[in-house]
């Protein structure tokens, strides 16, 4: 916005790439790859305690995690955007197709929340009322604004106040959809798995003791059954 509104001042340019929403490899860009990779890794810590207990849908959270993973490379290097030229050429695509990329991705999602429907019912109501809202925001953003930013993109193009407007709130619900997620992940955890440990353990150059000296960040809370996950 400081480009369109306000008058020149030392580094504006440097400062409106490094916290462009829109932007790659930037500030903005690196926090959310690494929110989905933390949403991957709290994942991976609940698929690893429901694969100790056998449990029914312990696959359907270890896909979770890596889908998850790919989001935060996604993200990282905006890999989604490959699919854009070609399925342009392809579909002949304007307006709200512009990003073409949304076709294949769009099929995908719709498989994905039907296959997984079931696994969402089994959820806590808590817990599946924030992942229904944190769904919801980041498919919102993601998707439903990327619709109308293909339409000005390609009709207006993408340097004027609309486009910047729209593609702001386009990321902003996304990661407004990532920070309901790990909530909804944390409070799972905290309530209904009993907790997660992370320990850490340097050992000396000289060390000579048996034991391993753990830096533990203590539990989410006490344990709300036998697993505690380390």
């Amino acid at each position: 916005m400081s480009l369109y509104f306000l008058p020149d001042y030392p580094s504006r340019d440097f400062l409106a790439m490094a916290f462009n929403v829109d932007g790659e490899g930037n500030i903005p860009a690196i926090y959310s790859s690494l929110a989905l990779l933390f949403s991957s890794l709290l994942l991976g810590a609940i698929a690893h305690v429901k694969n100790l207990d056998s449990d029914r849908y312990k696959q359907h959270w270890k896909i979770l995690s890596f889908i998850f993973l790919y989001l935060s490379l996604d993200e990282a290097g905006q890999l989604h955007e490959k699919f854009i030229d070609p399925m342009r050429s392809l579909l002949k695509a304007t307006g709200v197709l512009y990003f073409t990329w949304i076709v294949p991705i769009g099929f995908l999602v719709a498989i994905f929340l039907f296959s997984y429907s079931k696994f969402l019912f089994h959820l806590p109501v808590s817990t599946k009322k924030l992942f229904v809202a944190a769904t919801a925001l980041y498919i919102g953003g993601a998707m439903g604004m990327e619709m109308p930013g293909g339409y000005l993109a390609s009709t207006t193009g993408a340097e004027n106040v609309s486009y910047v407007i729209v593609t702001t709130i386009e990321e902003s619900l996304e990661m407004l959809g990532i920070v309901v997620f790990i909530h909804a992940l944390i409070s799972y955890i905290k309530t209904y798995v009993g907790g997660v440990s992370w320990n850490i353990y340097i050992p000396g150059k000289h060390s000579q003791v048996t034991a391993h000296q753990n830096i533990g960040v203590p539990a989410l809370s006490e344990a709300a059954n036998t697993n505690l996950l380390r």
